[in-house]
């Protein structure tokens, strides 16, 4: 990879309040930043306008440490003339003065739905009144209904997913209690069908840990003749330089072919499936995978869809045990209701 350098570009302001306010802002954010990305990239603040460093300040700074590449990331919401015209205009006068260098510049910040729920937030905090308060259900029916009903709210209107599709991310918020998980929730094309159809048949559905295992409905699972198990309950001794999940796994082997495999904890898990399903033609009908924390979940879960396999996952660093237990739970759901 090449020697890289980071800017966070703002607009700046010329107020006497933001010559304090707009260096501490770019600061919480280029620290903020730091952590999710390789080791050893610097990561710089500047502003378009008013304030220091300016973006040629900071290129300046980071040619001077011996960066090939700069990625520069407007911190705008929009890409109005500043960014279709002033930064591109810039971008060409640094390339004379240092032409040996690359110059990326990324997407502005956009309007996705967290923006919405940031709105929300800030809204609440101010005057929490105005906030949609909801009744106390006593009924566990009405409380799971009422649950749900909420859920939906937070789903983004222009949400493009089917029918199934949103009773699942309605589930995994739910669950979750965290309503800007759901633009981190991917389908593969096929993993509603697949997951269904499985079930259907009464697919085995094997787990990474007993806590995924355990919140799985047996009665529903049980309705549809499909069997629970605990991939770690199947393993004997484990090797050096492996995790007793991966082990877990790679024992399984054929027993996976057509089955359900919910990963709701160990990354490992989850890239020793892929393995089998690269190097011994493994193919089972539909993957959840939820693996949760900062070493190789979110590495496994990229990985996950590059495959040509049925998946459901949650992009990123989240997951756990309870999300892909929601998940599973509401693929039984659904099949239960098909089946009557």
């Amino acid at each position: 990879m090449l020697p890289t350098g980071i800017i966070i570009l703002c607009h700046g302001s010329r107020g006497q309040q933001g010559i304090a306010e707009v260096p501490q802002a770019l600061r919480g954010v280029t620290e903020g930043v730091k952590p999710l990305l390789t080791p050893g990239i610097e990561v710089i603040g500047a502003a378009l306008q008013f304030n220091h460093p300016t973006l040629e300040e900071a290129v300046e700074s980071l040619a001077v440490k011996g960066v090939e590449r700069i990625v520069i990331m407007p911190y705008f919401l929009f890409a109005g003339r500043h960014i279709t015209e002033d930064i591109p205009q810039l971008i060409e006068e640094l390339k004379d003065s240092y032409g040996d260098k690359e110059f990326i510049v990324t997407k502005p910040l956009g309007l996705g739905e967290h923006f919405i729920f940031s709105v929300a937030e800030r809204i609440e905090e101010a005057a929490p009144e105005l906030m949609n308060a909801h009744p106390s259900p006593t009924s566990p029916e009405d409380i799971e209904q009422q649950s749900m009903e909420i859920a939906e709210r937070f789903l983004p209107p222009a949400l493009n997913i089917s029918g199934e599709e949103r009773l699942v991310v309605k589930r995994i918020v739910h669950a979750s209690g965290d309503y800007r998980v759901v633009p981190l929730i991917k389908f593969s094309a096929s993993a509603i069908s697949s997951g269904i159809s499985a079930i259907a048949g009464g697919s085995p559905i094997f787990t990474d840990v007993q806590m995924v295992a355990a919140g799985i409905n047996r009665q529903l699972a049980e309705a549809c003749r499909c069997s629970i198990s605990c991939a770690m309950d199947k393993t004997g001794e484990v090797e050096p330089d492996t995790t007793r999940a991966a082990a877990a796994m790679r024992h399984l082997g054929k027993r996976l072919n057509g089955a359900i495999v919910a990963i709701g904890n160990a990354p490992t898990a989850l890239l020793a499936l892929l393995e089998l399903i690269d190097n011994e033609g493994i193919k089972p009908a539909l993957v959840v995978g939820m693996p949760v924390g900062f070493i190789q979940a979110k590495e496994s879960k990229d990985e996950l869809m590059k495959r040509d396999v049925p998946y459901i996952t949650i992009a990123g660093t989240r997951g756990g045990s309870a999300l892909a237990v929601a998940t599973v739970n509401a693929l039984l759901k659904i099949a239960g209701g098909r089946d009557g």
